[in-house]
């Protein structure tokens, strides 16, 4: 499973708005400053955010994004969810010819389910809070 550069910068958008939470809404240009993402690539990160419900928007010159839920309960694994397409450590579930007695298939099974569980359990708050210990 490889992460594309689109869910890097939603991991970071995501926990720079978790760190700023209780503070009120944070504009796509301060985002975009702050983690060094560009602004019209940050802006449709934000959007498929916004459809997913993962954040919530205010337009105008006071507007924004803000989580839409505590960084506490929110993880990992929903951003990842929100912006890759698929979250397959291998290839079996895009068709493979071998789906039958492919040999690798099990512990493929095994490293996707492992990975999966693992985000599911890194809340935006652990982040926030300088990373997982």
């Amino acid at each position: 499973m490889r992460f594309s550069q689109k869910t890097e910068y939603g991991i970071r958008a995501m926990v720079a708005l978790a760190q700023e939470y209780d503070k009120g809404l944070i504009s796509v240009k301060q985002l975009s400053e702050r983690e060094d993402i560009p602004t019209a690539f940050l802006e449709q990160i934000m959007a498929d955010l916004r459809r997913t419900g993962l954040v919530t928007s205010s337009r105008g010159a006071s507007g924004g994004y803000r989580l839409s839920n505590s960084p506490k309960i929110t993880t990992v694994s929903q951003v990842v969810s929100a912006l890759e397409e698929d979250l397959s450590a291998s290839r079996c579930q895009l068709g493979c010819k071998r789906t039958v007695d492919c040999s690798a298939r099990p512990v493929l099974e095994v490293i996707e389910k492992t990975i999966i569980e693992t985000l599911e359990q890194i809340s935006l708050s652990d982040l926030a809070a300088g990373g997982l210990q």
